[in-house]
C-alpha cells in the first residue's frame, strides 16, 4: 500500500486526507476493508454485534415495533449498510423470525468487499435465499422493490473519508498527504482554502485548531433520503461521534485493538473519524425528512430494556453470568460505548404521530 500511495502521489501530486483514507481503506486489492479478518477478536477492532447477541436482538425487536407503527404493507425492505461479518443481521433476523407470519422481509446488504460478502454469506447461510447483495446504494436503488424500507447503519459512517483543515496565521489550509524522504507524511496545502464552516464556528478559530468536514457522509445520507422519499421508511444510524459543531482532530487508526500511528501500517489498519451527528441531522432535514433527536447508545438500549434481555440470558446460561454482565457494561457503560456512541433515526413515514421506540421528537 505504501508503494501504491507513493506512486499515486508522484503522478498526481499531494493528495487530501479524504483521498488518502479512500485509498487505504478501499483500494480494490490492497485496501484495508478488502480483507476479511478486520472484525472481532482476531481482527483489529470489535463492533457492538461482536460483543453480544443482545445488541442485534434488541435492534431486531426495535424494527418489529417500528413496522407495527408504520402504514400496513405485505412486505418491507430491510437494508444494512456495511454489514461487517454479517453478525448483526443474523441476530436481527433471529429476533424477528418469530414474527415472520405478520410480514415479509426482502433483505438487502450493501457491501463493496468481495471477501466480506463471502464471509457474510457464510454466516447468513440459513437466510441466503432471502438476501440480495449490492456494491453500492445506486445498485440497491435500481434493484429493490418500491415498498417501505428500513435501513440499519451501525458503524458505517465513521469509516467514510473526511477532509481536515488547519487554521494558521488567520487563514485556513487543507491537511494533505505527500511523500518526503521516501515516506508518506502529512502536510498542508500550498494555498489557503475556505472550508464550509457552520455559522456557529465562524470567527472563532484560533491558531492551530482543526476543522473536519465529511462530504461523503452527506452524500450517503442524501442517497438514503432519496430512497426513503420514494419508498417511505426510516434509517437507524449508530456510531461513535458527537452531536454538535466544534473544532478538533478526531482522525484515528486502530490495529490489533490498539490505537496506532495514522501513517504507519498503511492498508493494514483501520482509519476512521468521529461522526458529526449534527451534520447528518441537518442533511436529513434539508431533504425534508424528520430527524429524531440524537440520543446515546446507553439511553437507547436501556429504554429498549436490554438489561431485561441480559437477565433472561443469565437465567438460561447461569455459568455465563460474568460474561453476559461484562458485555452489557461494554454496550451501555458510560465509560465504555454507552456515551461515546450516538443513535439517530431519520424517517419519512406518512404517520403524523410516528415516534420510533427510544426517541422523542424535537
Amino acid at each position: 500500500m505504501e508503494n501504491i500511495l507513493k506512486n499515486y502521489i508522484a503522478e498526481k501530486g499531494m493528495i487530501s486526507i479524504s483521498e488518502f483514507m479512500q485509498i487505504c481503506l478501499s483500494h480494490p486489492t490492497h485496501g484495508y476493508y478488502m480483507k476479511s479478518e478486520v472484525f472481532g477478536k482476531d481482527g483489529d477492532f470489535t463492533t457492538a454485534p461482536e460483543i453480544s447477541q443482545m445488541f442485534g436482538e434488541i435492534i431486531g425487536l426495535w424494527l418489529v415495533d417500528a413496522i407495527g407503527k408504520m402504514p400496513k404493507s405485505d412486505s418491507y425492505n430491510l437494508i444494512e449498510l456495511g454489514p461487517g461479518r454479517g453478525t448483526l443481521m443474523a441476530d436481527i433476523l433471529r429476533a424477528m423470525s418469530r414474527f415472520k407470519k405478520q410480514f415479509k422481509l426482502e433483505i438487502h446488504m450493501v457491501e463493496m468487499s468481495e471477501k466480506l460478502i463471502s464471509l457474510q454469506q457464510e454466516n447468513l447461510a440459513e437466510f441466503a435465499n432471502d438476501i440480495v447483495w449490492h456494491k453500492n446504494l445506486d445498485d440497491l436503488k435500481d434493484d429493490m422493490d418500491q415498498m417501505p424500507s428500513l435501513f440499519i447503519a451501525n458503524e458505517f459512517f465513521d469509516a467514510l473519508p473526511i477532509s481536515q483543515f488547519e487554521y494558521l496565521d488567520d487563514r485556513w489550509f487543507e491537511r494533505m498527504v505527500d511523500v518526503k524522504d521516501d515516506k508518506v507524511v502529512p502536510t498542508l496545502s500550498m494555498k489557503p482554502v475556505e472550508p464550509n464552516l457552520p455559522d456557529l464556528l465562524k470567527n472563532r478559530a484560533a491558531d492551530g485548531v482543526i476543522f473536519e468536514e465529511s462530504p461523503a457522509s452527506v452524500f450517503y445520507l442524501n442517497k438514503i433520503s432519496d430512497i426513503l422519499k420514494i419508498n417511505q421508511g426510516l434509517c437507524l444510524i449508530i456510531d461513535y461521534g458527537h452531536n454538535g459543531h466544534g473544532f478538533g482532530d478526531t482522525l484515528q487508526a486502530v490495529k490489533e485493538h490498539k490505537y496506532s500511528k495514522i501513517f504507519e501500517n498503511l492498508g493494514e489498519q483501520d482509519i476512521s473519524a468521529h461522526v458529526n451527528f449534527s451534520i447528518l441531522t441537518e442533511a436529513a432535514k434539508k431533504q425534508g425528512l424528520i430527524a429524531n433527536p440524537v440520543t446515546t447508545q446507553a439511553k437507547f438500549l436501556n429504554e429498549l430494556a436490554i438489561s431485561l434481555r441480559a437477565q433472561m440470558l443469565i437465567r438460561k446460561n447461569p455459568d455465563k453470568e460474568i460474561e453476559i454482565t461484562e458485555a452489557l457494561n461494554r454496550l451501555v457503560g458510560e465509560d465504555q460505548m454507552g456515551n461515546l456512541f450516538k443513535v439517530l433515526c431519520i424517517q419519512n413515514i406518512n404517520e403524523n404521530d410516528f415516534i420510533p421506540a427510544g426517541f422523542g421528537l424535537e
